[in-house]
């Protein structure tokens, strides 16, 4: 039986959402098919699969995305769905437990993991600086003399302002862990 859920998670939730797929495998559940906030699973045997989520640079169908797919689905990683964001794609693979019984980890070296990361900045980034602009510019129009809006406005503008700093935020943490990985892998060397 297939069942549908909507559940919003941040695009700085990753972890978060991956975390929550591999609940819901254990439950009993697999992961068909991801949206931007539907996930679509089928019943199955309880912690049959194991999940891993991931971001690449480009769209989905690019040739390089194409060949690593290619790749993964050799070591017995299957492509589940993705979605694609400007400049990038997010990625929603599985394999079995039985195979993975140590979960599944795509990114097993240093470099690899930087290199996730700075993709999810670089999206957390535009992320931030559109809804500052967006504020900005609701923030000029809630003080025009003739805007009837002024208080839709304004409100915009504290959602706008309130999700760049989130975004902001997000991107912060993120460095960090670049740079707890760079000192891991200065350590490594």
């Amino acid at each position: 039986m297939r069942k549908k859920i909507t559940k919003l998670f941040w695009i700085w939730q990753l972890d978060k959402e991956e975390a929550w797929i591999n609940e819901m495998a254990s439950h009993g559940y697999s992961l068909e098919h991801a949206g931007r906030m539907t996930f679509e699973f089928d019943e199955t045997e309880q912690g049959l699969y194991r999940y891993k989520t991931l971001f690449l640079k480009g769209s989905a169908g690019s040739s390089e995305n194409i060949e690593y797919f290619r790749f993964l689905e050799e070591t017995g990683i299957k492509i589940i769905s993705y979605i694609n964001y400007p400049g990038t794609c997010c990625v929603y693979t599985r394999g079995l437990a039985s195979d993975f019984p140590d979960g599944l980890e795509i990114y097993s070296d240093i470099d690899s993991r930087i290199n996730y990361l700075k993709v999810t900045a670089g999206y957390l980034i535009f992320v931030a600086v559109f809804t500052l602009f967006a504020g900005v510019l609701n923030a000029f129009a809630a003080f025009l003399p003739q805007n009837g809006l002024a208080l839709m406005n304004s409100v915009l503008v504290a959602a706008m302002l309130l999700l760049c700093i989130f975004a902001s935020a997000a991107t912060i943490k993120t460095y960090i862990k670049i740079g707890n990985l760079k000192k891991e892998r200065e350590i490594h060397e």
